[in-house]
């Protein structure tokens, strides 16, 4: 069992070695490349949140993908979510919104930046937006005029010797300043927040009262928001688990150690529980939660001289798990993956007795009176362990193998003696100061999982 569990070890760490250049989440979309040309396909969601610095590109599902850098693109989208565009835009990567790293002074350096900007309403007045580390940049546009950076700076300030935060976002002046000609956008200025819905209702008012068109733009923003961070997958789980719980030899003494290589559990139980996914930006990669509840245990015998003795040891437990899993391959309805981390096991039920003669005592050879019941085997209440696992999801349906090894722990056997504290000068005297053997065993486990998830994928394509 142990070279089975290095095995599948060692394959699932090699699985999430080869597995960081596969594909994963392809959407329906399109590309404008540098060269003006406009391919149809699958572009690789990697749900952005800084600017995008590379897409992958096929033109059908399954075909080898194209890497097209940012100098390669002058735009791309996907049918059921957001738009970037390149863009000359002047970019002030000093400003700091959040954060301990608050400058002690307003300092404004904007220099003119390339980059894919995504693009949240697309017309005569675009609304633009780029997220460089924790701050959001947006970018309102007109004919005849370059691009206009709203950001909200923050800064310290001391004052009466106690520091204070404040903030530089005077985005409403510079709106009145950039839309002043046009009323209905200076009007739409005043009741406007520093949100998406805000800035989007002031550059609307431009395009469909002051542009050369007379028309709203074309808005991305609804698409935009349905496009989540991070997303959660939650879920049924059922299955079976090998427990081997195998103790080492136990060493010499005035009797046989009879529980040397013992295997107390060696079964194979029903699991039954839950499960709960956060899938992390870009979706190669979730935190993964479980909680599952099942049985341990056995009762067995073993021989002894003169007879047989039995032990019972079981009981129920439930097991905790918080790890990491990495995609390998995905798609819409398909993805190979591969993980690991941390497992705590509670004891809810434990019953455990061990006998190897009627229940009284017995006098051993070297004439030590000792008991032939007792509760015998200890073992945490809970015990801390690490896990890896390798599985395929479909649809609903997940299917995964794991391995897990929990901390070592002792166990004592207080019905055999190893050694007693024999009187020197009365060798032949009865004795019951003694010492019984102790073991030492990591359990091992072995899982088979099947998850139904419960609620819909939580990136399924959204309509336009």
């Amino acid at each position: 069992m142990r070279q089975l569990t290095t095995t599948l070890f060692l394959s699932v760490l090699g699985l999430c070695t080869a597995g960081a250049a596969q594909g994963q989440v392809f959407e329906r979309g399109f590309v404008v490349t540098a060269a003006g040309d406009t391919l149809r396909g699958e572009i690789e969601n990697r749900f952005w949140q800084q600017p995008p610095t590379r897409i992958d590109f096929r033109p059908a599902p399954g075909a080898p993908t194209q890497a097209y850098g940012r100098a390669g693109l002058r735009a791309f989208g996907l049918d059921g979510g957001r738009y970037f565009r390149t863009e000359v835009v002047p970019v002030d990567r000093a400003a700091r919104s959040h954060g301990t790293d608050l400058p002690t002074r307003l300092v404004i350096s904007q220099r003119p930046d390339t980059l894919l900007t995504e693009v949240l309403v697309d017309g005569p007045a675009p609304l633009l937006r780029v997220v460089l580390g924790d701050v959001t940049h947006y970018f309102v546009g007109r004919p005849g005029k370059p691009f206009e950076e709203l950001v909200d700076r923050k800064y310290l300030s001391t004052a009466n010797g106690r520091e204070g935060i404040l903030s530089a976002n005077n985005y409403k002046a510079q709106l009145l300043q950039y839309f002043g000609d046009c009323p209905a956008a200076s009007s739409a200025v005043g009741g406007a927040p520093f949100t998406v819905a805000g800035l989007s209702a002031v550059v609307q008012a431009f395009n469909a009262q002051c542009s050369p068109t007379r028309q709203p733009g074309t808005s991305y923003t609804a698409r935009s928001r349905s496009r989540r961070s991070f997303a959660f997958n939650g879920g049924l789980l059922a299955g079976v688990g090998y427990n081997q719980l195998q103790f080492g030899r136990a060493g010499g003494g005035e009797e046989p150690a009879l529980l040397s290589n013992l295997n107390l559990d060696g079964q194979v139980h029903p699991l039954g529980g839950l499960y709960l996914d956060l899938l992390l930006p870009g979706r190669r990669w979730m935190v993964h939660s479980e909680a599952l509840f099942s049985e341990y245990g056995r009762k067995g015998t073993f021989a002894l001289a003169g007879g047989a003795g039995s032990y019972t040891w079981y009981g129920t437990r439930i097991d905790a798990r918080l790890g990491a899993r990495n995609a390998l391959f995905q798609n819409q309805t398909r993805e190979v993956f591969a993980g690991g981390g941390f497992l705590l096991n509670f004891t809810t039920s434990a019953h455990s007795q061990e006998q190897y003669g009627t229940g009284g005592s017995r006098l051993t050879a070297t004439n030590v009176l000792v008991p032939t019941q007792s509760g015998f085997i200890g073992g945490p209440a809970f015990g801390l362990g690490v896990y890896l696992e390798a599985g395929v999801r479909y649809g609903r349906f997940t299917f995964s193998l794991d391995a897990a090894v929990n901390e070592g722990a002792s166990y004592a056997d207080p019905l055999t003696v190893k050694e007693a504290a024999h009187d020197p000068a009365d060798p032949l005297a009865v004795v019951t100061d003694y010492n019984g053997y102790s073991y030492s065993a990591a359990q091992f486990t072995y899982r088979a999982l099947v998850g139904f998830r419960l609620g819909r994928r939580p990136d399924q394509p959204v309509k336009p």
